[in-house]
């Protein structure tokens, strides 16, 4: 995976600012993720714990860039209806 700076859409960047997520934590959760899992339309799913926080971002992966579709905080339980099994 390349390194570079993830894109945010415009819905993700309304999201992130609702649920007080910082792209830095976004990118974190994608670049450190605890676990990644393909889930529709060809996206991704990455989540990661800060604090007592769990944060899934939805995201586009393409050769030159990844475009973050949405971001969230949710719990185990919701963790585990996304298809995470390492939490």
């Amino acid at each position: 995976m390349n390194m570079k700076k993830p894109v945010f859409s415009k819905h993700a960047t309304r999201r992130a600012g609702e649920r007080g997520i910082s792209e830095e934590w976004a990118a974190e959760a994608i670049y450190s993720a605890e676990e990644t899992v393909n889930v529709k339309f060809g996206r991704k799913a990455s989540y990661k714990k800060f604090g007592d926080d769990h944060v899934v971002v939805i995201y586009e992966e393409s050769v030159d860039k990844i475009t973050v579709v949405t971001i969230l905080k949710v719990s185990k339980e919701r963790l585990e209806r996304y298809g995470f099994s390492r939490i």
